[in-house]
């Protein structure tokens, strides 16, 4: 499980009433997460609202 202080989120409108968001790491972009290097991802669905979205984000950072 990922420390969701780590990561920054930017929630976004991908289309009216579609919102997404996306996460990248605080620090340097050469850290690794299970071996893998992290530059960052956007939630997979989309949601119906900009809370939704963060939240949805914040479950992706806690199955890292």
């Amino acid at each position: 499980m990922a420390d969701l202080s780590l990561f920054s989120i930017l929630t976004f409108q991908r289309r009216p009433g579609l919102w997404r968001a996306s996460i990248s790491p605080k620090v340097n972009a050469s850290n690794t997460i299970k071996g893998k290097t992290m530059l960052g991802f956007v939630t997979e669905d989309d949601c119906d609202s900009e809370e939704a979205a963060e939240t949805a984000a914040k479950r992706a950072i806690k199955k890292l």
